[in-house]
């Protein structure tokens, strides 16, 4: 029986090796990062990556790699390699009008000009659904595009401290909240 098994694993091995992965490995990587087992690596430009916890909605890392290589070092589990512009080791989450949020990831898309991540946030019954969308350009600006649907009048959602502090808005403010359920670009510089 064994013997029988290994030749039919031999023969479709090499259909193994072949098959597509629905994204550019080479921009995407779905491996644990850093440590962090349900996470995500988003290569925004020739050397600028962003590191996601999507459990949590959070980014983790944003690092420019370094001349001439990649910005990932390793296999199943890789490590990010470079320069750290924004980190965040923190167990800070999103809040909703000040109180936490349960999170729940709801999948990607890549397109040819952007990658898009979503998100639920429920708090009791309610629910809202967060896009978001790193674009993917030759540009050196760390950018994210934000939307959050179900937001009454009057209600915001708070990004973890951490990134409140760092990431700011097209005017210049700190992107602590969101409110209203327009797209906004949020920046590291």
């Amino acid at each position: 029986m064994i013997p029988r098994l290994l030749i039919v694993f031999t023969l479709l091995l090499p259909l193994l090796a072949v098959a597509q992965l629905p994204y550019d490995s080479s921009a995407i990587n779905r491996y644990s990062l850093d440590g962090v087992p349900h996470s995500i690596s988003i290569r925004q430009c020739a050397d600028i990556w962003l590191g996601y916890d999507l459990e949590r909605a959070t980014i983790i890392r944003v690092w420019r790699a370094l001349e001439g290589e990649s910005g990932l070092k390793g296999a199943f589990t890789v490590k990010s390699s470079g320069e750290t512009l924004f980190g965040d080791k923190s167990d800070d989450g999103w809040t909703w009008n000040g109180e936490p949020v349960k999170v729940r990831y709801l999948g990607s898309s890549d397109f040819d000009d952007r990658f898009e991540l979503r998100w639920e946030f429920r708090k009791g019954t309610r629910t809202l659904q967060l896009t978001e969308r790193v674009p993917t350009s030759t540009s050196k600006v760390v950018a994210r595009d934000l939307k959050v649907e179900g937001l009454e009048k009057g209600e915001s959602l708070t990004l973890p401290a951490a990134a409140g502090a760092v990431w700011k808005t097209e005017s210049g403010e700190a992107a602590k909240e969101i409110s209203g359920n327009q797209w906004i670009r949020i920046t590291v510089t």
